[in-house]
C-alpha cells in the first residue's frame, strides 16, 4: 500500500475501485468504539488514510449520563478542533464537502439511546448544537423513551414522541438502530423527516435480535431514510465481516427496497478487548449476551473500505455504488441539518 501525503494511492485493489473510491464521498455512518472524556483520537487516521471522507463518532450511549455525555462531547470537539489539518467538525453538510476537497475527514457525533437527555426534550437542541447530529432512542434494552431490540418489545412512549418531534424541529436525525420493533415502526410511521438505521442488517440474511425485518427495512425506505450496513461479525452470517459479506447484505437491502435506500455504518471497534472490558462493566446492556459470545466477536475496520467499494463493484455500477458509499447518507443528511 503506497502512501502520498494523507491519500492512499491503491489500497491494494483494481484500479477502477481504487479511481471510484478516491471520487467517491465515503460515508460511515457509525463507529462502534466507546466514548471516553479522555479518549486519545490519533486513532481516526485510520479512517482518512483509507479514503473516507465523514465518521459519525458516539459520544454518548445507554449507560453514560447526561455529564459524562457533555464531557466527552467537549473533549472530542477540542481534540477536532486542536488537529484542524486532517479534521474538519462536520456541524453542516457544506463542511463535509469542504473536507472532501480538502482531504481531511468531516466528523459529527451521535448518541446511541436517549438516556442523556435526563428525560429533558430540552437537551435535544442543546446536543445539536455541540455537534450530536443522529440519535436512538433505545439501546438493547427498554428506555424511558422506546422499546430495544433485545428486550421485551414494547411501544414508543409519550416522552419518546415527544423526543421525536423535538429531534424533527431542530434539524437531527433519528436513528432506529438498536430499537425495538414496534417502537422503531412508530417511530417512522411518526416522524416528519426521513428516519435512518444507521448499523444495522437484514434479520433475513442473518437471525439476530440486533438486525431487522423487511417490513422495517420497507417502513425506513418509505421514509426516505437510509439503512447503513454494519460491519459487526455477531450480526453476520458464519462470523464473518468480510468486505464480501458486507456487500452481500447491502445487495440484499437494494433489492428489496432500491440502491437509494442503502448506505454504509461500519460499527468499527478498534480495541480488540473493549467489548469484552465493557460486558464486564455494563453486563445490562447486553441481555442473553455471554461474555464467550462476546469474546468471539469481530469487527470490520476502516482499511476495509477500499475492498467493500471493488466487492460492491461487481454487483452495482459506479453511480450506485458513489451512492451508497455515501451519496445516499449525504442527501438525508442535507435534508434534515440545518
Amino acid at each position: 500500500m503506497t502512501v502520498i501525503g494523507k491519500e492512499t494511492t491503491q489500497w491494494g485493489v483494481n484500479p477502477d475501485a481504487a479511481r471510484v473510491h478516491r471520487d467517491a464521498l465515503v460515508w460511515d455512518d457509525h463507529a462502534g468504539f466507546a466514548p471516553y472524556p479522555d479518549l486519545d483520537l490519533r486513532f481516526l487516521e485510520r479512517w482518512l488514510l483509507s479514503g473516507a471522507s465523514y465518521l459519525s463518532v458516539n459520544v454518548g450511549w445507554g449507560v453514560m449520563t447526561w455529564d459524562q455525555t457533555l464531557r466527552c462531547a467537549a473533549h472530542y470537539r477540542r481534540w477536532i478542533e486542536t488537529h484542524a489539518d486532517s479534521y474538519v467538525l462536520a456541524e453542516r453538510i457544506t463542511d463535509i464537502r469542504r473536507a472532501k476537497k480538502e482531504r481531511k475527514l468531516a466528523i459529527a457525533f451521535d448518541l446511541e439511546g436517549a438516556d442523556s437527555l435526563n428525560k429533558n426534550v430540552d437537551l435535544v437542541s442543546v446536543y445539536y448544537q455541540i455537534g450530536v447530529r443522529q440519535m436512538n432512542l433505545a439501546y438493547n434494552k427498554n428506555s424511558d423513551y422506546a422499546g430495544g431490540c433485545m428486550d421485551v418489545d414494547a411501544p414508543l412512549s409519550v416522552l419518546g414522541r415527544q423526543v421525536v418531534t423535538e429531534m424533527n424541529r431542530v434539524g437531527m436525525v433519528v436513528d432506529c438502530s438498536h430499537t425495538g420493533y414496534s417502537s422503531s415502526m412508530e417511530i417512522m410511521e411518526l416522524s416528519n423527516k426521513p428516519v435512518i438505521f444507521s448499523h444495522a442488517n437484514p434479520k433475513a440474511l442473518w437471525d439476530h435480535p440486533r438486525n431487522i425485518k423487511d417490513d422495517q427495512i420497507i417502513a425506513c425506505a418509505r421514509t426516505g431514510g437510509v439503512i447503513g450496513v454494519n460491519g459487526a461479525s455477531a450480526f453476520l452470517a458464519d462470523n464473518d465481516c468480510s468486505p464480501a459479506a458486507i456487500a452481500k447484505n447491502i445487495k440484499y437491502i437494494a433489492d428489496l427496497v432500491g440502491v437509494n435506500h442503502v448506505g454504509i455504518g461500519i460499527d468499527s471497534v478498534i480495541d480488540p478487548d473493549e467489548v469484552v472490558k465493557f460486558s464486564k462493566i455494563y453486563p445490562e446492556c447486553w441481555p442473553n449476551v455471554t461474555l464467550a459470545e462476546q469474546q468471539k466477536k469481530v469487527f470490520a475496520q476502516p482499511e476495509q473500505l477500499p475492498r467493500l467499494t471493488e466487492e460492491l463493484l461487481h454487483s452495482f455500477v459506479e453511480d450506485d455504488v458513489m451512492n451508497i458509499l455515501g451519496g445516499n447518507f449525504e442527501r438525508v443528511a442535507a435534508q434534515i441539518w440545518r
